[in-house]
């Protein structure tokens, strides 16, 4: 029997997420929610949904469709509450990064989910590429020794930025940095302990303030990490992992070891897996059937948000900071 799913947010996210659970066999679409009543008719048509199938409400699509799980794709400021009302309804849940934009709200969640014995898996895309597969792998079996330092460069353009993501004070954080601090985490195998964060614009900067960010990191092992995005750029990115034996550069679809000698090596090629979106949504439909913890479950993408929280006060307070400090205030 398939899995009924519902969506709720219909944006592009919303209608990504129609499309990749269309690709998949197990999964049927119950329900498609968004409070914008146009942008729901917009995506229903585009994407022939059944006008039965679409609500207004979550609440009503939660008692007419009955969904055995529920996929949370609105924009990132509106992710908590429509999370808080699928799990007061013990419904397995799925919810786009970040889950939440301060830890309180994150821990919250967590605990709701703890309660009602449903698993939360957040929406992690970046962990589950070929590529950073092949990186993740590759790093683990230990070829180049110990890594000592990461340095991550993002320009990401501004011709798309969403207006929910501009109105947030740290918004390239939230929508931009969450997944790469959360990778760096995934494939180092490593938390942060500390970081020291800038928030400033570039000198032609149309967004203004908080439109670019530099953070230094220290894991728990020791290693540094040097990230810096921004919005005021045409869009490129760079990753450069800095080990005992050698620079490691991930190129397209290949995996370049920088070692010393006079031509790079290519030491892994990027597989085609299966697309991010069907590597969470099978997390999802495993820990509904075994019980286990997913691997990108909500309580380990607690230390992702963390570090992001910690960010944004390191930057408005000119100081460093430990995210694990941040689990001893109240929540």
């Amino acid at each position: 029997m398939a899995i009924q799913i519902g969506i709720v947010g219909m944006g592009l996210r919303g209608r990504q997420w129609v499309q990749a659970l269309r690709r998949l066999s197990g999964y049927e679409i119950a329900a498609c929610v968004d409070v914008d009543s146009e942008a729901l008719q917009e995506a229903a048509a585009a994407l022939r949904i059944p006008a039965q199938r679409c609500y207004a409400r979550l609440e009503d699509a939660l008692d007419d469709a009955r969904p055995e799980a529920v996929i949370v794709a609105t924009s990132i400021d509106h992710h908590v509450a429509p999370s808080r009302t699928v799990l007061a309804r013990r419904i397995p849940l799925l919810v786009e990064k970040p889950f939440a934009l301060t830890l309180r709200d994150a821990r919250g969640l967590v605990a709701m989910a703890s309660e009602a014995k449903v698993p939360l898996v957040v929406g992690q895309t970046y962990r589950y590429t070929g590529m950073n597969q092949t990186l993740r792998r590759f790093l683990r079996t230990g070829a180049i020794g110990r890594t000592g330092m990461v340095a991550y460069q993002v320009c990401r353009g501004n011709a798309h930025i969403r207006s929910a993501v501009t109105a947030l004070p740290d918004g390239i954080l939230w929508e931009t940095a969450v997944h790469h601090i959360d990778l760096v985490r995934y494939v180092l195998g490593q938390d942060v302990v500390a970081v020291t964060v800038e928030s400033f614009a570039l000198p032609w900067s149309r967004l203004g303030a908080g439109a670019s960010v530099s953070i230094l990191l220290t894991f728990a092992d020791g290693a540094r990490g040097v990230y810096t995005a921004t919005y005021d750029s045409r869009p490129a990115s760079w990753l450069r992992i800095v080990s005992e034996r050698g620079i490691l550069m991930p190129w397209r679809r290949w995996l370049v070891l920088l070692d010393g000698g006079r031509i790079p090596r290519i030491v892994g090629t990027a597989s085609h897996l299966v697309p991010p979106e069907a590597a969470l949504i099978e997390q999802l439909a495993r820990a509904m059937r075994t019980g286990e913890e997913p691997e990108c479950s909500g309580r380990d993408n607690l230390n992702t948000v963390a570090v992001l929280e910690a960010c944004a006060r390191s930057a408005a307070e000119r100081r460093p900071i430990n995210p694990r400090d941040l689990f001893d205030e109240p929540v």
